[in-house]
């Protein structure tokens, strides 16, 4: 349904609404049980707007889910609220419960009431319990006495606000339209919903393309901007944000991939936060499997990039409680959705271009980090977009990030590279091991290399270079023979692989000429391609791939090459971890990038 009324005006006593109850619109491809759960067959959902949830007499339905579940701890640890109240729409006679579900304790029921519902007049309901509350996971349970139905409802309370925040949304686009529209008008449809947004909310789109129109952006702020990727994007966005008075930004991806209830949800949050500083991280969805978590938050230690949560079905009331626990908690947050108050910034964006740049920022300012379940975007999976520029930016990114997190040894940086080299050379993928390679020596030229390249021009067309010999391109594999049967690796073949270096060293006699299909992944599985001379990378939902061919004569002259720089690399180690960290709290000032934008910054105040 479309998000309703978020915000009240701040009258006493008036109800101030925490989170909608959410139905999935006709067009989305998150599974209803995310939402809901239909106990039997007297339950429907129609999706067409508005968007109800129909029950015969007898109906049941819980909603113990991702969307729709109440998080105890965000909203009575986090906001200190102290009472709450449920409000629904819809018509007919039912039975509202009230459960609780928690870690490693039995579920209890808290409440039981009938409520008679009728068309246009909304009713509300106390939660007494709610003060008696510290933990797990709160939902509503209904069951219809007559034919009827929902539209809706939320759950609110008369406790005012700590903050009375404004904040910007900020996107930072390059060349992505198709995207960017229609989320441009999902945003605008959602600040419209109410009017109490208008002055608390504006969406500004950072256009590093330079070709987005203001007609095209209906409400939306656009400023012209000079590709200096995410970093310079981003940074432009909280520096308007920061001289037009807002006290909040969220940043999120050009694709806008979330409900606009996620943006209400983290702005109440930020509203009612008893912590000053903490910032509300959006979890990821995976695009392809809608109901699997990619990550809740993250970690950047040692070299290793961790997804928080990773692969746990939202479905499961059980993964939507562990989601929730507090262990191992988050670093750093992406920017497909980060929310922040402007006064906690300490340091701005390293200017990375494109990844690294928002771990950094996290890393650097040492927000506290939330995450809660509902909060979310959806997204293609990295392991789909890897490719040489994706590689050469992530290995780059994972050797400053750990010069500059106090890394001295050398050994963990060549552990990264090596294995990150080893994975591309097996694959066959020798374009991303060159860009691995380019990485690594741009890298050692220090942090003067990511000055002089803000707007990685030269290196793009480097890149860009190498790029069509691993490009996705369209594939039909009626066009093309290919064996897709899965190697089973016995103590034999495992020695095998070992010793020949995944069939490297093998007789020519011995390989086989076939095409070995792989679904794009960020490497080959090594044992199913030992002994193909090559291998189909494939993408099935876009139906694009490559096949790349081994090829000994340059896996050696790379290895020789990549060996070679790591001794390079451990020498100079000791000096180049020192030259980062001495000049970063120069390079992530505000006056480092008011300095950068001293030309539009200075047009932007004439024409205002």
């Amino acid at each position: 349904m479309a998000t309703q009324e978020i915000l009240k005006e701040n009258v006493k006593g008036a109800p101030m609404v925490l989170q909608n109850i959410i139905f999935p619109a006709l067009q989305s491809v998150i599974p209803e049980d995310l939402y809901f759960r239909a106990l039997n067959e007297k339950v429907e959902l129609f999706r067409a707007a508005p968007e109800t949830l129909s029950f015969h007499a007898g109906g049941r339905a819980a909603f113990d889910t991702y969307f729709n579940g109440i998080t105890i701890e965000r909203w009575r640890e986090l906001c200190a609220i102290e009472n709450l109240n449920l409000t629904l729409e819809g018509n007919g006679k039912f039975i509202v419960r009230f459960g609780l579900n928690q870690l490693a304790l039995p579920h209890r029921w808290l409440f039981e009431q009938t409520v008679e519902l009728k068309e246009g007049t909304p009713v509300s309901l106390e939660l007494p319990f709610w003060a008696g509350l510290e933990r797990g996971l709160l939902y509503m349970w209904v069951q219809a006495l007559e034919d009827g139905y929902l539209r809706g409802g939320n759950v609110s309370t008369t406790q005012r606000p700590v903050r009375d925040a404004r904040m910007a949304i900020v996107i930072t686009h390059f060349n992505r339209k198709p995207h960017l529209l229609p989320a441009l008008q999902k945003l605008e449809a959602g600040l419209n919903s109410a009017p109490q947004w208008k002055d608390r909310v504006q969406v500004i789109v950072v256009d590093n393309s330079q070709n987005v129109t203001p007609d095209e952006a209906g409400s939306a702020l656009v400023i012209p901007n000079r590709n200096l990727g995410g970093a310079g994007g981003f940074t432009r966005g909280l520096l308007y944000a920061k001289d037009h008075g807002f006290t909040h930004c969220l940043f999120m991806d050009d694709d806008a991939s979330c409900d606009f209830e996620a943006v209400c949800r983290a702005y109440m949050l930020l509203s009612y936060s008893t912590e000053d500083r903490a910032a509300i991280v959006g979890s990821q969805l995976r695009e392809t499997v809608p109901w699997q978590l990619h990550e809740a938050g993250a970690r950047f230690v040692k070299g290793r990039w961790i997804a928080r949560k990773h692969m746990l079905d939202m479905r499961n009331v059980h993964h939507l409680l562990l989601a929730e626990m507090d262990d191992s908690a988050a670093n750093y947050g992406g920017w497909w959705f980060f929310a922040f108050p402007i006064s906690a910034v300490r340091h701005f964006p390293y200017p990375f271009f494109v990844r690294g740049d928002d771990a950094e920022f996290s890393l650097q300012n040492k927000f506290p980090l939330v995450t809660m379940n509902g909060i979310c975007s959806m997204a293609e999976d990295f392991s789909v977009k890897e490719s040489p520029m994706t590689r050469y930016l992530g290995l780059r990114a994972t050797m400053v990030l750990m010069m500059l997190n106090g890394e001295e040894k050398s050994k963990p940086y060549l552990d990264v590279f090596l294995v990150w080299f080893r994975g591309v050379l097996f694959s066959y993928n020798y374009a991303s091991a060159k860009a691995l390679i380019m990485a690594m020596k741009h890298v050692m030229e220090g942090p003067e290399f990511f000055v002089r390249n803000m707007d990685m021009a030269n290196v793009r067309a480097q890149l860009g270079a190498l790029t069509p010999s691993e490009k996705m391109v369209p594939y039909d594999l009626k066009d093309i023979e290919v064996l897709h049967h899965h190697h089973h690796d016995g103590r034999i073949r495992r020695l095998a692989r070992l010793v020949t270096l995944n069939g490297t060293l093998l007789p020519a006699v011995l390989m086989r000429d076939d095409v070995r299909f792989q679904f794009k992944d960020f490497n080959a599985a090594f044992r199913d391609i030992f002994r193909f001379k090559h291998v189909l990378y494939y993408h099935e939902a876009t139906r694009t791939g490559y096949v790349a061919t081994q090829n000994r004569k340059l896996f050696f002259e790379l290895w020789k090459e990549g060996l070679a720089l790591c001794a390079k690399f451990a020498r100079a180690m000791p000096a180049l971890q020192q030259a980062y960290v001495k000049v970063l709290p120069n390079m992530t000032t505000e006056d480092f990038w008011r300095h950068v934008y001293k030309n539009e910054l200075t047009t932007e105040k004439e024409n205002s």
